[in-house]
């Protein structure tokens, strides 16, 4: 406080009625502080540039008295009340309350601390890291909620405690990202919050769930489109590295969503750690070519493997080697690619060039999980029964199958992506 003052020009003046704008500003480089002469303790702080602001001054009694049979008080301290928005008769009434708290030993300066930081551990910010590192990584779902719950739609929550996020909030950052992101998103947005709330009410850091039976018209719709041999194959001729061709990263990804069937993420998401040669069987010498999807980037949470066809293992090879982990990349390897919806059109007027140029039908509208679909689907045609699909697609199997059937049909597997992949060979 001594060497704080010392920066300032003191002045004295009543400024009960005092007209704030007709003080003279202090010279550049220099600072203002007025006494009130009504209110010891009430100090108005004035800068060069204008900005004015209110704040008190106390000391605060402790427990030892002097001589003089009064309690001792501490040194000053100082309390920022708030600019001259605050009106005059509210900073004088704050300073009284303040300095009368002093008198009684109590620090407000230290108190407003320790209530601040008990806002900041219920903020919305610090509760969906504390529910990524207590949750979502117990759950091997830390990525995804990190993915959904630091949207930038989340920021203008930041600051409020969780339990001050009312259903018409809810709505609003919903209604953004319907127009930002699409209905898709909403879905997923309000899956995650949904969650991240049933867990603070869980753990009684708030009262209710405001996301509870909220009413919105997005809701799942199962898709049905299965696309023909004929189209997977145009798909799969687009993608390749010729310059009407789709190229690295999208073009390799999409053929090797084609030749395994496998979801997005864990394709566009596949680390170089994770091709493994493995045994189909313990007494087997002869390993194969896979991969291994671990639990925590697998939807079942169990993990995965799916085996390698000849033409997939030469796509994987044909890649760029990076010095970082990441197969698909625009960053080196450093991290996974993105702007899958940039790629996903790029394809598509590659499609419709090559359409009209043929004079053929462009194809119908598809999505990415639509190959997946449409490789079951092939499978099945061929012959291949559905349980050994269900295995190549990494679905988990209901809880009776799972506890007591314990055949992976590894070798059954791998012989259904070879049959598949020689299609594509």
């Amino acid at each position: 406080m001594a060497s704080e003052a010392g920066l300032y020009r003191m002045e004295k003046r009543r400024l009960a009625n005092a007209d704030l704008s007709a003080i003279k500003l202090p010279p550049q480089g220099g600072r203002l502080e007025i006494r009130d002469t009504s209110c010891d303790g009430l100090r108005l702080r004035v800068m060069p540039s204008g900005k004015m602001t209110w704040s008190v001054v106390y000391r605060v009694a402790d427990a030892s008295v002097a001589d003089s049979g009064q309690r001792k008080k501490g040194p000053p301290t100082r309390f920022t009340l708030g600019s001259t928005a605050v009106k005059y008769n509210d900073a004088r009434r704050r300073a009284l309350e303040i300095m009368e708290l002093a008198s009684q030993g109590v620090d407000y300066a230290e108190q407003h601390k320790e209530v601040a930081a008990g806002r900041s551990a219920r903020s919305v910010e610090a509760l969906i890291d504390r529910f990524i590192d207590e949750y979502a990584k117990r759950k091997g779902r830390e990525d995804l909620a990190r993915n959904w719950l630091k949207k930038p739609e989340l920021e203008k929550w930041h600051g409020k405690d969780l339990s001050e996020i009312a259903r018409s909030d809810i709505h609003l950052l919903l209604d953004r990202v319907a127009v930002e992101r699409g209905k898709a998103a909403v879905i997923e947005m309000r899956k995650h919050l949904s969650k991240l709330f049933h867990w603070a009410v869980d753990r009684e850091l708030i009262q209710s769930n405001p996301i509870t039976r909220l009413d919105r018209d997005e809701v799942y719709t199962e898709r049905e489109r299965v696309l023909s041999m004929d189209e997977l194959r145009r798909i799969w001729d687009a993608c390749g590295s010729g310059d009407k061709e789709l190229g690295y990263p999208f073009g390799p990804m999409y053929r090797m969503l084609i030749l395994t069937g496998q979801r997005r993420a864990e394709i566009g998401e596949m680390e170089r750690g994770w091709r493994k040669d493995v045994k189909l069987d313990m007494d087997d010498e002869e390993t194969v070519p896979a991969v291994i999807v671990p639990p925590s980037k697998h939807k079942s949470r169990r993990g995965h493997t799916f085996y390698l066809s000849p033409p997939a293992v030469a796509i994987l090879d044909s890649l760029p080697v990076f010095k970082d982990k990441f197969l698909f990349s625009s960053t080196g390897g450093k991290t996974p690619v993105s702007g899958y919806s940039k790629g996903k059109a790029r394809l598509d007027r590659i499609l419709a060039e090559r359409a009209k140029k043929a004079e053929i039908e462009p194809l119908e509208h598809w999505t990415p999980h639509d190959i997946r679909r449409s490789v079951a689907t092939a499978m099945s045609e061929m012959g291949i029964p559905g349980e050994h699909i269900e295995h190549v697609l990494g679905h988990s199997m209901e809880k009776l199958r799972r506890t007591y059937n314990k055949n992976t049909y590894a070798s059954e597997v791998r012989e259904a992506m070879l049959r598949w992949g020689a299609l594509w060979a």
